[in-house]
């Protein structure tokens, strides 16, 4: 009888004692057949293996028909994970499927660290991972210990999670974000220096607009590129040779 045969009678003979109870439940939990023997893991970048495995807590005895819910659960602890999902595969496989927190910003500590959407501190090496993100300056020193921005660091996390999820091209080249005032953030490119100035959740078509006229004053003058483009003003695009 082929192995994938012997495995759908077990199983089909085993769902029926299903209906009789706790019994045939706790017999199907302890059949050596049902023993975790593989754990596929999807969805991780900054997270490891290893670090996975010790999470979810699975052990040579543990079996599939164990709880789900558990190990996600369990995963759901790791600082690094947004979303986990655990499910079977029979006999004896796991598939995990991670959401990580995505770093969106980094942030002089002195040192560099790195910070999702909402302002956390993620627990992860910036060199280790070539974390190539923009900067957010001049929102305060964290509190030692803590793990979130102050809020004006955070509201621009949240803006640089949504540029990016709009218009990842723009966000590339930003090296640097800050406040110039309650409303108004100073975006920094490095190559060509220039400022964009932006008011708080201005659209991606603003952000257009301002590499097109970049794109234009470069072409009539490569040499000297704009200091500041201004696009705070409705239907207007305002350039500036000093900052």
């Amino acid at each position: 009888m082929r192995r994938e045969t012997r495995i759908l009678l077990t199983t089909l003979a085993l769902g029926g004692l299903w209906v009789g109870g706790k019994r045939a439940w706790q017999g199907m939990v302890a059949m050596e057949t049902f023993r975790v023997r593989d754990v596929e893991i999807s969805g991780i970048r900054f997270l490891d293996r290893d670090q996975v495995l010790h999470a979810l807590g699975v052990t040579n005895e543990t079996s599939v028909w164990s709880d789900p819910g558990v190990w996600a659960d369990n995963l759901a602890e790791l600082r690094l994970v947004k979303d986990a999902r655990v499910t079977r595969r029979m006999p004896g496989t796991l598939v995990v499927s991670v959401v990580e927190r995505r770093p969106v910003a980094l942030v002089p500590t002195p040192t560099l660290a790195p910070v999702d959407a909402r302002g956390e501190f993620l627990p992860i090496d910036p060199a280790e991972h070539r974390l190539d993100l923009p900067v957010i300056d001049g929102v305060g020193k964290p509190v030692p210990g803590a793990h979130l921005l102050p809020w004006r660091g955070r509201h621009l996390a949240a803006e640089l999670a949504r540029l990016s999820d709009t218009d990842g091209s723009f966000v590339q080249g930003v090296s640097e974000v800050t406040w110039k005032d309650d409303h108004t953030l100073v975006i920094r490119w490095s190559d060509p220096q220039v400022d964009f100035l932006v008011s708080q959740g201005a659209p991606s078509r603003r952000l257009r607009e301002g590499l097109t006229v970049l794109q234009d004053a470069m072409a009539r003058d490569g040499s000297h590129a704009p200091a500041v483009i201004d696009l705070r003003y409705a239907d207007q695009v305002v350039v500036r040779r000093t900052r």
